[in-house]
C-alpha cells in the first residue's frame, strides 16, 4: 500500500517537473520570431516612393521650380528651356547713313552777292560785288559816310581808287588810301564778306 501510494506521488511529481520543464523552455527569443518585424510590411496606402527618412528635402518640384515658400540657394541658376519649334529671330543692323561733304568752291559763283555793313567812324560802308565767269566784274558802294561834307569829299576821292584796287586784286587784299584810312578799312572787310558768299554759293 505505501508503494503504491509513493508510486502515485511520483508520478504526480514527474508530471508536473515535466511541465515546469517545458514552460521554462520558452524564450523570449522564439516569442519574437513568431511576430512580425515593425516596418517590414509596407503599410497599405503609403507612398513607396517617398524619400527615405534623414533624407534632405529639395525644395523644387520636377521641373527643377523652387516650391512656393522656399528661397533658392545663391550661387544656384535655373534652367530655361525654350518652347520646341520656336525661332529666335536678330534684326538686321542698319546701316548709317552718311552724306558726303560737299567739296568748297574753287571760284567764285556768277552773280551779285552783297556784303556785310560795316560801321566805321562817322558811318557805315556797304559794299556789293557782281561776278561774272568766276571773277569780280563791278564793285558798288550801297552805304558810305555822308553825314559830313568832309566825309563826302573824303570818300569821293577814296572809294573809285578803293574799286579800281578790288578790281584789279580779284580779293579784298588791297592798300589802304591815304586820308581814308576808316572808309579804307570798313571798305575791305565789307568785300570780302561780299566774296565769301560768291565762294559759298
Amino acid at each position: 500500500m505505501r508503494r503504491a501510494l509513493m508510486a502515485l506521488m511520483g508520478t504526480a511529481a514527474g508530471t508536473v517537473l515535466l511541465v515546469g520543464a517545458k514552460a521554462g523552455f520558452s524564450s523570449p527569443a522564439s516569442d519574437q520570431a513568431m511576430q512580425p518585424q515593425a516596418g517590414k510590411s509596407p503599410i497599405p496606402g503609403a507612398d513607396v516612393s517617398a524619400a527615405p527618412a534623414g533624407a534632405p528635402s529639395t525644395g523644387a518640384d520636377p521641373q527643377g521650380n523652387p516650391a512656393p515658400g522656399t528661397t533658392p540657394t545663391p550661387g544656384t541658376k535655373t534652367a530655361t528651356t525654350q518652347p520646341a519649334g520656336t525661332k529666335t529671330t536678330t534684326a538686321p543692323a542698319s546701316k548709317p547713313t552718311t552724306t558726303a561733304a560737299k567739296p568748297p568752291r574753287t571760284t567764285m559763283k556768277d552773280g551779285t552777292f552783297n556784303g556785310n555793313p560795316i560801321y566805321v567812324e562817322y558811318g557805315n560802308v556797304e559794299l556789293s560785288i557782281v561776278v561774272s565767269g568766276g571773277k569780280i566784274t563791278d564793285v558798288k558802294v550801297l552805304d558810305s559816310p555822308s553825314e559830313h561834307s568832309r566825309s563826302v569829299q573824303i570818300n569821293n576821292s577814296a572809294l573809285p581808287k578803293l574799286r579800281a584796287e578790288a578790281l584789279a586784286a580779284q580779293s579784298a587784299n588791297i592798300d589802304t588810301v591815304s586820308g581814308a584810312t576808316y572808309t579804307s578799312n570798313g571798305y575791305k572787310l565789307s568785300l570780302q564778306s561780299a566774296i565769301d558768299r560768291a565762294f559759298q554759293a
